[in-house]
C-alpha cells in the first residue's frame, strides 16, 4: 500500500499534513485489517498488510478500508487517497514470499499510476 501524494502535502502544506496523512493511513488501515492480519510501515509512504489467515471475505475487507479512506477527514487535509496491489497466495504456486511482494507491487503501482493519470496531480510534486 502506498499512500499517494505524501510529498506534495509535506512540500505545500508541512510535515504536520504529512505527519496526519501517515497516521490517517495506518489508522485506516488498521481499522479495516487489524483483526485478519498485520500491519507494517515499510517506508516512508509505503505498508504492508499481510493476512495470514485464509480470509474469504477479501472484497468486503477492501471495501470497509475504501469506505474508511474515503470518510477521512483531518485538521490539514480533506482527504486521503492509497493504492494499494492485493495478491492472494492461491492465486498461483509461488516460489518465494519475494514473488508475492513482486506481483504485490506491481499491481499497487499499476493502482497508483491510475489514479496520478484520473488526478491530474504530478506525483513528483
Amino acid at each position: 500500500m502506498c499512500l499517494n501524494g505524501l510529498k506534495k502535502a509535506n512540500d505545500t502544506l508541512g510535515h504536520s499534513a504529512g505527519d496526519e496523512l501517515i497516521c490517517a493511513a495506518s489508522n485506516c488501515m488498521k481499522f479495516a485489517f487489524a483483526s485478519y492480519g498485520k500491519i507494517y510501515r515499510i517506508g516512508g509512504d509505503e505498508f504492508v498488510v499481510l493476512i495470514q489467515e485464509s480470509v474469504s471475505n477479501i472484497d468486503s475487507i477492501l471495501q470497509v478500508f475504501d469506505t474508511t479512506i474515503h470518510d477521512w477527514h483531518g485538521k490539514y487535509s480533506n482527504s486521503i487517497s492509497v493504492s494499494y496491489g492485493v495478491v492472494k497466495s492461491s492465486e498461483q504456486d509461488f516460489d518465494s514470499i519475494h514473488s508475492v511482494s513482486k506481483l504485490a507491487d506491481e499491481r499497487m503501482y499499476k493502482s497508483k499510476s491510475e489514479y496520478y493519470n484520473i488526478s491530474g496531480n504530478d506525483r513528483r510534486r
